[in-house]
């Protein structure tokens, strides 16, 4: 989770900045992979609590009425003062754009196809005239709209690590890092009060591996039927998936009461029934 391989990266990113100038949105995340950081425990019962090369992510439409001429640096300064998490989280995924094809110009050019770089944006066309000092500003806007649980900022904060350079491992329980990975398990669970489905995944994989928590397969479950609700609610039809005969539960299950299991899922139920997505959030 915390480093992608270097080719995955580029070509994601490519998708990624492509998505820029299309106004794409980011597609309904796949069940839940490996890793995660560690998890706050929930109260009994399960009722919720109040790389260094890495592709940039794509961007959104601001609710922020634009100007007709305005520029790069503009538009970002427009989405870094506007009082809603969500354009604040707008504006550090143009500068981050900005820095990755900045930062990834010379190895783009002996790693990817002319035809396939056609594709991504040019530093200058990404970055255009944002200036020094926002660049700057970027992580102190991820903090603000990972904080109030919109959408996928918990996850780029965690892999932007505390100083933006990316993460390890030895970050994470870096003792000079405690009040960033506080901060990160705040906006993780601000995620999950807003359906936001990486948080739910972070926990998904918290609780059913034991990273940086104890294995507890019930509150894995829990966390399981809010993600699938949750997607549910995202994507307007109803999934497919979520019973006691999809591969996930059974497996979540396997060690679990029958008892255990039916309160983990009315838990994961009134868990996604209360989550509140932010407006304008996609």
């Amino acid at each position: 989770m915390l480093l992608a391989a270097t080719v995955s990266a580029a070509l994601v990113g490519g998708a990624l900045v492509h998505g820029l100038d299309h106004g794409g949105a980011k597609a309904a995340p796949a069940p839940p992979a490996a890793g995660s950081l560690s998890a706050d425990p929930l109260p009994e019962p399960f009722a919720p609590s109040p790389a260094r090369v890495a592709a940039p992510p794509s961007a959104r439409a601001s609710i922020a009425a634009p100007s007709r001429f305005e520029s790069l640096s503009q538009k970002v300064d427009r989405l870094g003062r506007s009082p809603d998490p969500v354009d604040a989280f707008a504006a550090y995924q143009l500068v981050t754009a900005c820095v990755w094809a900045r930062d990834h110009e010379g190895w783009m050019a002996r790693h990817i196809l002319p035809g396939d770089r056609a594709m991504l944006p040019t530093p200058q066309q990404a970055c255009g005239d944002i200036a020094s000092d926002q660049i700057q500003s970027r992580l102190r806007w991820l903090e603000r709209a990972a904080l109030a649980g919109v959408h996928h900022a918990a996850t780029e904060m965690l892999r932007e690590g505390p100083d933006g350079l990316g993460l390890s491992n030895s970050d994470i329980d870096a003792p000079e890092n405690a009040s960033w990975k506080l901060r990160v398990e705040a906006a993780l669970d601000a995620g999950v009060h807003t359906c936001d489905p990486d948080s739910l995944e972070n926990r998904i994989n918290a609780y059913e591996n034991g990273h940086g928590v104890a294995p507890d397969r019930a509150r894995a479950l829990t966390y399981w039927v809010a993600y699938m609700e949750c997607r549910q609610r995202l994507v307007g039809q109803p999934s497919a998936v979520l019973a006691n005969a999809d591969s996930v539960t059974q497996r979540m299950g396997s060690s679990l009461t029958a008892d255990q299991i039916a309160q983990a899922m009315s838990a994961g139920h009134a868990l996604a029934r209360d989550a509140r997505p932010l407006a304008g959030d996609p």
